[in-house]
């Protein structure tokens, strides 16, 4: 039994087509795709499209084996803690997979490898097992951009680029007031900016900093505007207005995000 057949039994007792079933929350043809177990739907929208139809968790959820719900935790908790840039819980979690072989734990290695700035010590087979799963990854807000803010390292900067483009060119079919979707964005954009400043590309940050300014001032994304003001801080050479977001990021309790930021070249902050 797999998520994509559990939900069509259900669609199928309901008398519901594939777009009535995906309500909005999804398109139909990720909904579809869904279905016939060809991308994977996270637990959140999963969720909500299961009360849009009054499906009973307990009575969706009993089919699978003990294992499966489990798993899906597992992957929102990678998420949560890679939002955060918590190492320590990201090792933690990884010591916690038993199983090497599944992606979750690929995703692991890559996160942890990245924020230790050691992805070139990675497999070449492991980067490209990664690289491939996450370019399938749809862009048209049909799922969410965890996946693709995750293997930014993997990536060059052209890549990048042509898919930050691509999202500023159709910004106006995503929902940029659902947390679901505006929370791995962020991340998304804040790994494009360090890349960005790592390696000389001022233009091409000063647009995401338009399109981060143009967004609604959404609380739940607060804490990533504040980094990406960081990093502009970082191209204009402003030293002073460094300290002060390096001291309030600090002072929220997230120091282990600060030691992941960059510094001024040529500069101690």
């Amino acid at each position: 039994m797999t998520i994509g057949q559990q939900l069509k039994k259900f669609r199928l007792l309901l008398g519901l087509s594939q777009a009535d079933m995906a309500a909005g929350i999804v398109t139909a043809s990720f909904y579809s795709k869904v279905e016939r177990d060809q991308s994977e739907i996270v637990i959140d929208k999963l969720v909500e499209i299961l009360n849009t139809h009054n499906i009973s968790l307990y009575d969706f959820f009993e089919a699978f084996d003990k294992e499966n719900l489990p798993n899906l935790n597992l992957e929102k908790k990678v998420y949560s803690y890679f939002d955060n840039r918590d190492l320590g819980k990201l090792i933690a979690l990884k010591k916690e997979v038993k199983d090497r072989d599944t992606l979750i734990y690929l995703k692991l290695k890559l996160i942890i490898a990245d924020l230790e700035e050691r992805v070139h010590e990675m497999p070449q087979n492991s980067q490209e097992e990664l690289r491939k799963i996450c370019l399938e990854e749809d862009t048209n807000a049909q799922k969410d951009f965890w996946d693709i803010a995750i293997s930014t390292p993997l990536y060059n900067f052209a890549e990048l680029k042509g898919l930050i483009t691509y999202i500023f060119n159709n910004q106006n079919q995503y929902d940029l007031t659902n947390d679901q979707l505006l929370i791995p964005l962020m991340n998304l954009l804040i790994r494009y900016l360090d890349r960005c400043y790592k390696e000389n590309h001022f233009a091409e940050a000063e647009e995401v900093g338009k399109f981060v300014n143009a967004m609604p001032s959404n609380f739940s994304i607060i804490f990533h505007k504040l980094v990406v003001k960081y990093y502009l801080a970082l191209f204009n050479n402003d030293s002073e207005l460094v300290n002060e977001i390096i001291g309030l990021i600090n002072q929220s309790g997230f120091q282990h995000y600060a030691k992941t930021l960059p510094q001024i070249k040529g500069e101690k902050i």
